[in-house]
């Protein structure tokens, strides 16, 4: 039977997300990659994300090289641009625990942060990083979790990892600290937390109806750097 669904966040209409979204804008670029598996799945928190942060990017993969999309190689090449890619390693910067001399450093203050935000699995996003040359020579940003995720009905590998909407919430509440940006509003990024628990109160509740409990979709969790 066909259901309506909502054109800006892809559910459907009785349980669209829309009416919880609240917007807002930061400094930074933020550029999410979704792997070609993640885009149509029914629980994307990524589409939480773009809705919330005015300006970002949001690149549907159709292939694992990410090297084929002009837009991300533009915005790499952009001398305006100081591109950098969300994932943790012992060669990322930890904005969490580096000292100011640090992050002043390696992070210009005369150009534009840009984070690339994978959203996939953490082998997904692994392949995606080592069959790109250009995502792979980007240095990276990372930061410590103290937290653990409320994608509830989702299964993660590990108490860290969080889902894609979570890593950018935090993220931003990071670079907040560092004075590197100042959500407009102050609040936004938590905002975006709160529509997301009501993603994740309506889907719980559509879950449960009989003909959805065992649906491939809800049984495997998708957590990538900290986030699906």
């Amino acid at each position: 039977m066909y259901r309506e669904s909502c054109h800006r966040c892809f559910r459907m209409k009785s349980l669209c997300l829309c009416d919880s979204i609240q917007p807002f804008t930061i400094e930074p670029l933020i550029a999410l990659l979704v792997h070609p598996r993640e885009f149509m799945k029914t629980v994307g928190t990524v589409r939480v994300v773009k809705l919330s942060i005015l300006g970002s990017l949001m690149i549907r993969g159709h292939g694992k090289d990410f090297d084929q999309y002009p837009t991300i190689a533009s915005i790499i090449e952009n001398p305006n641009h100081h591109p950098m890619i969300l994932f943790p390693g012992s060669d990322s910067l930890n904005l969490t625990t580096a000292s100011p001399e640090m992050i002043a450093s390696q992070l210009p203050n005369d150009k534009r942060l840009v984070i690339f935000v994978i959203d996939g699995t953490w082998s997904a996003a692994k392949n995606m990083i080592r069959n790109s040359q250009l995502l792979n020579a980007l240095p990276r940003l990372s930061f410590d979790v103290d937290c653990s995720s409320i994608y509830e009905f989702r299964k993660q590998p590990a108490t860290y990892c969080l889902s894609t909407v979570e890593a950018v919430s935090v993220l931003i509440e990071n670079l907040k600290i560092r004075n590197l940006c100042t959500p407009k509003p102050l609040d936004g990024h938590l905002n975006m937390i709160e529509g997301f628990r009501k993603l994740i109160a309506s889907q719980s509740k559509f879950e449960g109806q009989p003909q959805h409990r065992t649906g491939k979709r809800f049984r495997k969790g998708r957590p990538a750097h900290w986030g699906e």
